[in-house]
């Protein structure tokens, strides 16, 4: 699979931020639609600021044509009382085109997030998932700690990257 930066498609960010704004607006009622859009389309990180952290990245079809999404963020995964004391950075934002779903998408996009995080020198990467804990368990993930978003349980789960 290719992978490229959001920004580089800005009419695929405005369906995928509509994919991830239907998954987890429940989650997170502050949030826009123009939000999602904005954090596949700004890319950045300044390489200190952990806040400042915020790349996400498509995996392409054969045609060039985006089939699923997910990010590297550093913050804004948690309610305040939680994110405190978990900080990023956290995998995040993942979804695939509902057309491509149980091809093995996902999982590439895990591996393919994990591996740049592990590449900018994280140690460790955090996620927070509301009901697929077995999908992460299998790919080497622990569960870390129950939280709730916007009165939902949810769990945060880790991978250590480093030595």
């Amino acid at each position: 699979m290719n992978y490229v930066t959001t920004a580089s498609f800005s009419d695929a960010a405005d369906r995928f931020a509509a994919l991830q704004y239907a998954e987890w607006a429940h989650l997170y009622p502050g949030a826009s639609l123009e939000q999602y859009r904005q954090g596949l389309l700004n890319n950045c990180w300044d390489g200190s600021d952990l806040t400042s952290l915020n790349l996400a990245w498509f995996t392409l079809d054969d045609g060039g044509a985006p089939l699923g999404v997910a990010m590297l963020v550093g913050e804004g995964e948690l309610e305040p009382d939680d994110a405190g004391h978990l900080e990023g950075p956290w995998f995040a934002g993942l979804v695939v085109d509902p057309r491509f779903r149980r091809q093995g998408i996902g999982a590439a996009l895990l591996d393919y997030v994990t591996e740049q995080a592990r590449s900018l020198g994280f140690q460790r990467l955090r996620l927070v998932t509301e009901h697929n804990t077995g999908y992460y368990e299998r790919r080497g993930w622990t569960v870390e700690q129950g939280v709730t978003l916007n009165s939902v349980p949810n769990t945060v789960m880790f991978i250590t990257l480093g030595p």
